[in-house]
């Protein structure tokens, strides 16, 4: 899927986006009967609720001001304005189908939300081929085990040697997959130490970071590997996420039962959110075993590694 847009349209959407929602957000926090006036729709026995409204349409107006100056790293202020969207139009429609909103108003108030569902849409777009574009030669994965080293001072290629290394690519901390990820893992440590494998986990925060992390889920240090440029991940054509592998319909029910249900809860984007993993396992040097993660929440299966 490519947009159809240059990023100068797409500044100019936001823009315009951010005016219209400020202005619209001003007019209801100032006068907030004369819009039922003019509609001759009965004015709401508590009024303060859509001045609240107001409120909340100017600081999206805010919001989407300085997504246009910046659309490819704003998009998750570009993204909770689409969602706004789509749940306000649903939210619309069972209102009128209730009888709570007049035709003419219900129509109008509809028809707005309408108007920016598209524009939204190619403005995430853009940002998400933005943030896709890789390097033409990624480095090649053989070179880089020789000289990358763990948590622990091995090299890749040196471990490898020494003990089959089941290497655990994850997203980053904060994604409540990745949390998941590593907690059903460090569960399984036993098991996997049972086929006879060394886990390794590559992560793109900072080593240190990456020790306080792991010290969540493991007693004593596991080996990890810091790769904040993705080097390891380009090498081996780990991709970045699609939307719908990112943020399809499965990934949110996926999400609410993992972050939720599981507590494995959500943290702060940390490095790249696009960046979707995968385990391989590394012996002398080579890769002979390797499963790339469909989307976001694809989960870790003991099942799938081949037996010691």
């Amino acid at each position: 899927m490519r947009s159809y847009f240059s990023e100068e349209i797409i500044q100019k959407i936001l823009k315009y986006a951010a005016v219209f929602n400020i202005v619209c957000g001003l007019f209801l926090v100032i006068s907030p009967n004369a819009i039922f006036k003019f509609w001759g729709v009965p004015i709401p026995n508590i009024i303060e609720i859509w001045q609240y409204l107001g409120s909340i349409l100017v600081i999206f107006g805010i919001g989407y001001y300085i997504a246009s100056l910046g659309p490819d790293t704003s998009w998750p202020i570009i993204l909770v304005g689409f969602l706004s969207k789509i749940f306000g139009v649903i939210m619309l429609f069972k209102a009128y189908l209730l009888g709570s909103l007049a035709l003419n108003f219900f129509s109008l108030v509809l028809f707005i939300d309408v108007l920016w569902i598209l524009p939204f849409y190619y403005a995430l777009i853009y940002a998400y081929e933005v943030n896709t574009l890789e390097e033409s030669a990624p480095k090649k994965f053989y070179d880089l085990i020789k000289v990358v080293r763990t948590s622990k001072g091995d090299t890749l290629s040196e471990l490898s040697k020494k003990e089959n290394v089941l290497l655990v690519f994850v997203r980053h901390f904060g994604c409540t997959f990745c949390r998941e990820t590593v907690s059903e893992i460090a569960k399984l440590d036993e098991s996997i130490r049972g086929k006879k494998l060394t886990p390794v986990f590559v992560h793109m925060s900072d080593p240190s970071f990456g020790d306080e992390f792991f010290a969540k889920y493991y007693k004593d240090p596991v080996a990890h590997v810091s790769d904040p440029q993705r080097f390891l991940y380009k090498s081996l054509n780990l991709k970045r996420g699609s939307l719908s592998q990112l943020f399809g319909p499965k990934i949110w029910i996926r999400g609410l039962w993992a972050g939720i249900f599981k507590g494995h809860g959500l943290g702060s984007i940390e490095s790249d959110a696009l960046q979707l993993g995968g385990y391989f396992i590394l012996s002398h040097g080579q890769i002979v075993f390797e499963h790339k993660t469909k989307d976001a929440a694809d989960f870790f299966k003991l099942q799938l590694l081949p037996k010691a």
